[in-house]
């Protein structure tokens, strides 16, 4: 059924110190890396297990637990970046936005 299913995402990526996280609003899922790009692919690896896991148990509704509004907030007010096309598995895109502190 995984590949059947096949969703689109929004992210947030902010930079704590060394650290860049990407936030999943949608499935309210964090992930970190050394760059932007490397923390979206632990991001989309995350909500894929997640998704995927939730099909096993027949629970998906469980896997749809949206971020807390401050989190939608800052990504509609951020910086639109390249959206990543993933092409295996039930996460299709993803949209990330970098947050922009000021």
């Amino acid at each position: 059924m995984t590949k059947e299913l096949q969703i689109d995402l929004r992210a947030i990526l902010s930079r704590e110190d060394e650290v860049w996280l990407a936030h999943c609003l949608e499935m309210d899922i964090v992930a970190e890396g050394n760059t932007p790009r490397e923390a979206v692919q632990d991001l989309i690896d995350l909500c894929t297990f997640q998704i995927e896991t939730a099909i096993e148990h027949h629970d998906l509704a469980s896997v749809f637990r949206p971020a807390p509004p401050e989190v939608w907030i800052q990504f509609f007010s951020s910086k639109k970046k390249k959206q990543l096309r993933h092409h295996k598995g039930p996460v299709k895109t993803v949209e990330g936005r970098e947050l922009e502190l000021i």
